[in-house]
């Protein structure tokens, strides 16, 4: 075979003319001074025949005709919409080589959290309905009630304990009233934080089981949010029973902040108190809702709150992801 010199490059990146030469021929050709170089025909020309003994190179593509520059190896559309436009030319936040998915900015917001087994939600808060709150709750309740009755009767259990303690121990101090007082408020705030877990499953579109409303992320941080917002509730109590109510109204979704994003328990209330600012009516709307629910639970001998309970958690809930604009799954 005879080397035909042409004008090109051999290959993209390759210098010209840094072939080596044939054994026993002439030495290679200077590059010309206009940029070309002297390559071997070992690059097959177009529409000549593979050399003997090598497999057709195939290109796809186009091909910048820079030296070095890569291949655009994206494949065409079968419909021929998408195809790759001519060498050189890019849309606009297209990367060679990278499947497209649409226009930049369709895609879901990157800032929206997102929980591996549901929708993101779509950040934008919306307008909260009480009825439908409510609906929410009971339809949710209705559909995975076996664990939601498991982890409410903890407080009957925690309840009948401190009649127990109480009954065999008589405190008579000042020190053994209050033990007894801390523990009980720290078993309800820790049931508490575990219903408000269970309730954001809810809301995800997951049927939790028993185990799961205990993946509080920190349960420390669960619990002292619940202690300050306490704290803070009783502080403004003292002072007037106006105050106290606000606080406790201002402080509901404290948890659902410290729970799901991890806040500390400063900026959980803050956000608590921010969030029901948002639609303060709406909200005293659905705390009097709550209310009127726990009353109707009490009056059925206690055990109905084995069922208020449930449903009012996941009804503020529902209103957490609502005025966030967070994901809620159908019920």
């Amino acid at each position: 075979m005879t080397d035909t010199p042409r004008s090109a490059p051999a290959s993209p990146g390759d210098p010209a003319g840094e072939q080596p030469p044939a054994p026993g021929g002439p030495p290679p050709a200077a590059a010309a001074q206009g940029g070309s170089a002297v390559v071997s025909s070992d690059t097959p020309l177009p529409g000549a025949p593979p050399p003997v003994g090598k497999p057709p190179v195939t290109r796809q593509g186009t091909v910048d005709e820079t030296p070095g520059a890569p291949l655009d190896t994206r494949p065409a559309d079968a419909a021929g919409a998408g195809a790759p436009g001519p060498a050189g030319t890019t849309a606009p936040g297209d990367v060679p080589g990278q499947p497209v998915y649409g226009p930049a900015g369709t895609g879901p917001d990157p800032n929206t959290r997102a929980y591996g087994y549901q929708a993101y939600g779509t950040g934008i808060p919306g307008r909260l309905d009480i009825g439908h709150a409510l609906s929410y709750g009971l339809e949710k309740f209705k559909l995975n009630p076996g664990p939601w009755v498991a982890v409410t009767s903890l407080g009957l259990i925690i309840y009948l304990l401190v009649c127990l303690v109480v009954r065999v121990v008589e405190p008579r101090s000042a020190l053994g009233l209050f033990v007894i007082f801390a523990a009980v408020m720290a078993g309800l705030w820790l049931l508490q934080a575990a219903m408000v877990r269970g309730a954001l499953y809810e809301t995800d579109g997951y049927r939790p089981g028993f185990g799961s409303y205990f993946y509080l992320g920190s349960m420390a941080n669960a619990f002292l949010t619940a202690l300050l917002a306490f704290l803070a509730t009783t502080l403004a109590s003292a002072l007037c029973l106006l105050p106290g109510i606000a606080v406790g109204i201002g402080c509901m979704f404290s948890l659902h902040f410290a729970i799901e994003q991890g806040q500390s328990p400063v900026e959980a209330i803050k956000s608590s108190f921010l969030l029901v600012l948002r639609d303060p009516v709406r909200v005293l709307l659905l705390v009097l809702t709550v209310v009127v629910v726990t009353v109707l639970g009490l009056l059925a001998c206690g055990l109905g709150l084995l069922a208020a309970g449930p449903v009012a958690t996941i009804a503020v809930t529902y209103a957490y992801r609502t005025l966030t604009g967070g994901p809620v799954s159908p019920a």
